[in-house]
């Protein structure tokens, strides 16, 4: 059967609600290890973070299903063209799904291995970025109201992006990057640098530590779309 124009359109946007509604899911790994102070007050921070913007997504996706409803309602008012209405639908939750090029206002922070001396038996890795630090500093991000992120220029996005540490380097999106690890950040430009600079933030703390953290604000971030796959393992429609 051939699909009309209407018809691609609303299955469209259906896979991409379905898209947001499947990266609410997250899996959680089991079992104890060892955390330093660091690590647990950078986990706190993620944690926090993951759960303000599953209430975000929810509400998104919720909001998604009613228009949906209205749309194949009202679909026979040929006073609406509905069609340019569903484009511009399916346009703006590319968007909000990071699978859009997007440029604005925001940060971009430039994050390095410290050079200071160590003091006596003090651990090198103290002095160095490592994978939960860069999610930690993100996390911050986020809760700042950051609309888009990018690490190295590889777009963050809610549950398909991982950075984890490899080695000496952090994976991201399955690219290995040294450092330094460039974060940039498209939102309010005061929230997003306070997030990264005021007294209390973890990236303060990494500087304490003596990790290497600059931030410039900036009036055009350009920031590319998530190139990874948007399939799921688990999750089906």
């Amino acid at each position: 059967m051939k699909l009309t124009s209407f018809q691609k359109k609303m299955f469209a946007l259906t896979v991409l609600l379905g898209i947001l509604s499947t990266m609410q899911f997250r899996a959680v790994n089991s079992g104890y290890k060892y955390m330093s102070i660091k690590e647990m007050y950078a986990n706190s921070i993620e944690l926090e973070s993951q759960n303000a913007e599953l209430v975000q997504l929810r509400a998104k996706a919720d909001s998604l299903k009613v228009k949906i409803d209205e749309f194949q309602k009202a679909r026979t008012d040929v006073s609406i063209d509905y069609e340019n209405v569903l484009q511009l639908e399916i346009e703006n939750t590319k968007k909000v799904a990071g699978l859009t090029n997007v440029e604005g206002p925001g940060i971009v922070i430039i994050v390095t291995d410290g050079t200071r001396e160590l003091y006596e038996n003090e651990r090198p890795d103290v002095v160095t970025v490592h994978d939960i630090d860069i999610r930690a500093m993100v996390d911050d991000l986020r809760n700042a109201g950051a609309e888009a992120i990018s690490i190295n220029d590889q777009r963050v996005i809610f549950n398909k992006s991982e950075i984890q540490c490899t080695g000496p380097t952090i994976k991201i999106n399955d690219q290995v990057f040294a450092v330094p690890f460039v974060i940039k950040a498209i939102g309010d430009r005061k929230y997003l640098e306070s997030a990264i600079n005021e007294p209390g933030s973890f990236s303060e703390s990494l500087r304490k530590w003596g990790v290497f953290v600059e931030v410039n604000t900036s009036i055009n971030v350009s920031i590319p779309a998530y190139e990874g796959t948007m399939e799921n393992q688990y999750a089906i429609q």
